[in-house]
């Protein structure tokens, strides 16, 4: 039987030798198929008392199993649990993992993450069409390699170095492109991931059939995973921060209500009823995909929309306003076709637009917030129908779901609090010309709580909040006062709005990206969108009013 030797080159640490020979056993185990005692006795040159011994701490710690059956010793559960939970847990993983499914889904390639260790570079986590599960990819040279050169090209272009001068020409193009393809075989495509200090901590990699694959192909597939990557890194270091929030504890009561069979969102948003075509438009912000369901049928269906999208708000007519990285735009949902309008924030590239509301007035109010989730300041702007625009407030953190009283004598929404780090339900007093006169705190979030986040107003004038982290929307008077709770199956509910034929339903979105580790297992149907009967109706929504130039 031939064995991968994993001690090819070890050297013995002094005083650690116990502690070494069973390194070199699980290194031993992890490499090969399942090994009876003479096969490990042979490989490592134990005595038969010393690997007895050693064997049986490992069994103890289930470390090593053993299959009776058979008579061989395989790597056990707590090595695989491990795996599994520094994968849940690692912040390249976990930013990568959205971006890696939607390239593999769009590009029908396996899509993986790689990262270096000293001149070698290895799969971390990895994403197929199919659905399958990849465990095994060869461990690859760092200079040698596609998804390495994408590492190397990512570094400071002053950085030090001893390339060959191919290879300081391969890194030149991959810097002005901002990903390597390779002209080989096999076929692939990388570009770096950096973390918010600009250092490469990875490379989404996808590699192509030779046969068939055109280089105008390789180049589009390029383009595409150079955006994924670039969103993937605006999350990396962010994502163990947004983890730190608690999760409460689960509601004793039990969930009344509806989980619809749509597929997953990576981040549900702005849900939107059209009483006309009786269809709920909502978002998957990082997919990104406009996203509709068919109530009296149960038909659904996706977009793919170009660049991360936050805000969705019906129109007049019959197309969608969307906001996003690339400012406002309008989408047709006959045609697919997507039309820029106007981006009052083109000078800020680091900026997207979030959520939406539209006043009683036809007005949208959206804000701004940076691409990479960080707690950076936004601004809150009002865009009137022929697109003219006014800051509304213009330092705010992470605004989101802008709502109003029926009278519009009152706008709500929810920002983050940067000091406290937490969000915060906010109220804003409005004049006759539908700017605030003041603002003051109506629910803060909590560990206890959750954290408010999307907004709804009922026909009663009460508000409806999603309590991300919470498990839970509540129902609160214009005071703030809770008046209902309702138990959700998700903890991180991130928007709801009224719909259905007698709007007496509430459709909510959520997420399943960001939940501390373990919450997959826990609440399975995160990213799901829910609906409820909570015994009140909303209100027909407002129409956003644009006058197309």
């Amino acid at each position: 039987m031939q064995i991968d030797d994993p001690l090819e080159n070890a050297e013995d640490v002094p005083g650690a030798q116990s502690l070494t020979r069973g390194i070199d056993l699980l290194l031993l185990l992890g490499r090969s198929l399942p090994l009876t005692f003479r096969q490990i006795q042979d490989h490592l040159g134990l005595s038969k008392g010393s690997l007895h011994r050693l064997l049986s701490a490992l069994r103890s710690r289930r470390l090593v199993r053993y299959d009776r059956d058979n008579r061989r010793y395989a790597i056990g559960a707590t090595v695989m649990s491990l795996a599994r939970g520094a994968l849940d847990r690692d912040s390249t993983v976990r930013a990568c993992q959205a971006e890696m499914s939607r390239l593999s889904q769009l590009l029908k390639v396996p899509c993986c993450l790689y990262v270096s260790d000293d001149d070698s570079v290895f799969v971390l986590d990895a994403a197929d069409p199919a659905g399958r599960t990849i465990r095994v990819w060869p461990r690859l040279t760092l200079e040698s390699s596609t998804p390495g050169q994408a590492m190397l090209a990512g570094r400071p272009a002053g950085q030090k170095n001893e390339w060959s001068a191919d290879l300081q020409r391969i890194l030149s193009k991959a810097r002005a492109l901002g990903y390597v393809a390779s002209d080989g075989d096999p076929l692939a495509v990388a570009a770096p991931v950096l973390d918010g200090e600009g250092t490469v901590v990875g490379a989404l990699c996808c590699q192509f059939d030779a046969a068939g694959t055109r280089p105008d192909r390789l180049h589009e597939a390029g383009q595409m995973i150079r955006e994924a990557a670039r969103r993937a890194s605006h999350h990396v270091g962010v994502t163990q921060k947004l983890n730190e929030q608690v999760i409460a504890p689960r509601p004793k009561t039990g969930f009344e209500g509806k989980v619809h069979d749509t597929g997953r969102d990576y981040v549900g948003e702005s849900p939107s009823w059209c009483e006309s075509t009786g269809r709920l438009w909502w978002l998957d912000v990082l997919a990104p995909a406009l996203r509709w369901l068919d109530v009296e049928t149960g038909a659904s269906g996706r977009s793919l929309l170009d660049g991360l999208t936050g805000g969705l708000a019906l129109t007049t007519g019959a197309e969608l306003l969307l906001t996003g990285e690339n400012g406002l735009s309008l989408f047709d949902p006959a045609s697919g076709q997507q039309t820029p309008l106007i981006d009052p924030e083109a000078h800020r590239p680091e900026n997207r637009f979030n959520t939406v509301g539209v006043d009683p007035e036809q007005r949208l109010w959206t804000g701004t917030m940076p691409l990479d989730n960080l707690e950076k300041s936004g601004t809150l702007y009002r865009i009137h129908p022929d697109l003219t625009t006014e800051i509304i407030q213009p330092e705010i953190f992470l605004p989101k779901n802008t709502a109003f009283s029926r009278g519009g004598r009152h706008a709500y929404l929810t920002e983050q609090d940067p000091a406290e780090g937490r969000a915060v339900l906010m109220s804003y007093e409005l004049d006759e010309d539908g700017l605030p006169l003041s603002r003051r705190a109506l629910l803060e979030g909590s560990d206890a709580e959750g954290q408010p986040a999307g907004l709804t107003i009922d026909a009663e004038d009460c508000l409806w909040v999603a309590m991300r982290g919470g498990w839970s929307v509540l129902r609160l008077d214009p005071e703030g006062r809770e008046l209902a709770r309702h138990a959700l199956p998700v903890p991180m509910p991130t928007a709801l709005t009224f719909g259905g034929p007698d709007l007496g339903s509430l459709f909510v979105t959520s997420t399943y990206l960001r939940l501390p580790p373990g919450y997959n297992d826990i609440a399975p149907l995160s990213g799901r969108l829910i609906e409820l009967r909570p015994g009140v109706t909303g209100r027909a929504p407002t129409r956003v009013k644009l006058e197309r130039p």
